[in-house]
């Protein structure tokens, strides 16, 4: 994770760009942006190992060989800060916790757990933007968790199962609220990660597994808000 200004304007993950680029030839890391027509001359130069190098970058794509192609993107996750001038309380820290995906329509909600002095302590935000505004005293760790949609699985140790039983379907992040950085303005932290999609719903022939993954979070949900009654069996 690397820390910067709150008011950096979000962007998607760029692979050839900063030190995440390689060379397409040596594999030797660079800070350099690729150079397209560089590129070209080397494959007409060495044909061989250009097919070589491609197949590589097509094995990795595809997850190391599993089945789903790995996508990558930027996720950011902090706060913004200002002094609530005009409280009588002591909670004179007005603070914005915030998580900032740079792609959206993969991502099927984000909870936000906070310390338990807050009620409720427990936020879901199921479309964006993914983010609370409160007051307090003093700073702490919030834990915050990043769902996928069905079909998309976290490429991360870090990952766990999604409460519908997705495999790895949700991972875990976490930030301590920050009163001072640039400012005292808040700051965030810039994640890249990756995501597995482990199916394409629009090439299923049949919708029944779509519509089983749709039931299965509108049943998940309708629990959470006690809403749902199981049907009774015969």
């Amino acid at each position: 994770m690397t820390i910067v200004d709150v008011d950096e304007e979000p962007a998607d993950f760029n692979p050839v760009s900063g030190v995440e680029a390689k060379c397409p030839m040596c594999r030797t890391q660079t800070a350099a942006v690729l150079d397209v027509a560089r590129s070209e001359r080397l494959a007409g130069k060495y044909p061989l190992t250009w097919r070589e190098r491609e197949a590589e970058k097509r094995g990795d794509e595809q997850g190391h060989g599993g089945e789903g192609t790995i996508q990558t993107f930027t996720c950011y996750i902090g706060n913004r800060h200002q002094l609530a001038d005009d409280r009588e309380d002591t909670n004179v820290h007005e603070w914005t916790f915030f998580v900032k995906p740079s792609r959206t329509d993969i991502v099927e909600e984000v909870q936000i757990l906070l310390h338990p002095t807050f009620r409720p302590n427990k936020v879901i935000r199921q479309r964006p933007p993914y983010q609370i505004k409160r007051y307090g005293w003093g700073y702490f760790t919030i834990q915050a968790y990043v769902i996928l949609k069905a079909g998309y699985s976290w490429v991360s140790d870090d990952a766990e199962d999604s409460p519908d039983g997705a495999p790895k379907g949700m991972l875990p992040l976490e930030w301590t609220l920050d009163f001072a950085g640039f400012g005292g303005k808040g700051s965030m932290g810039r994640c890249r990660l990756k995501v597995k999609n482990d199916r394409d719903w629009e090439d299923v022939s049949e919708e029944g597994e779509q519509d089983a993954a749709e039931l299965q979070r509108l049943v998940r949900q309708y629990e959470r808000d006690g809403r749902y009654e199981p049907p009774e069996e015969e």
